[in-house]
């Protein structure tokens, strides 16, 4: 049964104002104003005490440190916001970040990826992966565990397979919400379009538009679930059965067992897409977070 706070959440998605809010998509729509309006109303979101945020850069890009008040755990979390590729910053996921390193007693970093269609592909990719490499070198012989949620799901599965590619030390285990899996419009996303409130079904066309439009959506580095899943970290995965990018997640789940990749999936009822993220707000969100921060140290061990 879904708690009132969800409830209450759900209606406000479905209200004329919370549609209004949601991020935009498209060649015609104005994505520094409509990126400022999101931050502000995100970065209001309320953050753990006790947890501090400090700007920090790698090989020229943008990312942000998180710390609890209490590190009792020398590990790192990487985290990779969502937003279509286009919207999002550290700002965004602070709230969530925060609760996630308090309940680990680790640190995370967040980064502030370019974002298309001012950057398009291969931008987001190769900021992201730049940080995790990055990580891997300060840190000598630290685990980093990867989260990311929607877009930034896709790029955490990108980043893990550029490091697989590369041959160096992969995450410990990466955790994904709802990520956007595939770009060639082969998955039939339309059963969904009556029960998500936030993502059109043409998804891939749009970001076909601003995020990859002189590349093939068939590259893994696009399509993460053309990748090669063989020796892939354990992997965890979250998604509600009535979004739009359930199919995505269905499918990549398949695919990372059939590779042999230990694979803890969730399937959620009446929620929305990227639910976790509002952990402050709903009991549901706060449970995924705290079975994340489980299944991260686990897998530290």
């Amino acid at each position: 049964m879904p708690s009132k706070e969800l409830i209450q959440m759900r209606q406000l998605m479905k209200s004329s104002a919370g549609a209004d809010a949601m991020p935009k998509l498209g060649a015609n729509v104005d994505y520094p104003k409509q990126r400022e309006a999101n931050d502000q109303t995100l970065a209001m979101l309320p953050t753990e005490p006790g947890v501090t945020f400090s700007p920090v850069h790698f090989y020229g890009v943008e990312a942000e440190l998180t710390a609890p008040e209490l590190i009792t755990d020398e590990s790192i979390i990487l985290l990779i916001h969502g937003g279509a590729f286009t919207y999002g910053s550290p700002r965004t996921v602070r709230s969530y970040l925060s609760i996630l390193v308090a309940e680990t007693g680790m640190r995370g970093y967040s980064v502030d990826y370019r974002l298309a269609p001012e950057h398009p592909f291969p931008a987001a990719p190769d900021d992201c992966f730049t940080v995790y490499k990055a990580l891997v070198e300060k840190y000598p012989g630290i685990k980093i565990s990867l989260v990311g949620e929607s877009a930034g799901g896709n790029l955490a599965l990108v980043a893990t397979l550029k490091a697989m590619e590369a041959g160096i030390p992969l995450p410990a285990s990466v955790t994904v919400y709802a990520p956007v899996t595939d770009m060639t419009g082969k998955v039939d996303r339309k059963k969904y379009s009556d029960t998500d409130m936030s993502i059109p079904a043409d998804l891939d066309k749009l970001l076909k538009e601003v995020y990859f439009p002189e590349n093939d959506g068939n590259h893994p580095y696009i399509s993460p679930l053309y990748g090669n899943y063989e020796g892939f970290p354990p992997l965890k995965i979250v998604v509600d059965s009535g979004e739009v990018l359930c199919e995505d997640s269905n499918l990549l789940a398949e695919i990372a067992k059939k590779a042999g990749v230990e694979v803890d999936y969730q399937i959620w009822d009446d929620t929305f897409h990227t639910f976790p993220v509002m952990a402050k707000f709903i009991p549901e969100g706060m449970q995924v977070l705290k079975e994340t921060a489980v299944f991260i140290k686990k897998h530290l061990e």
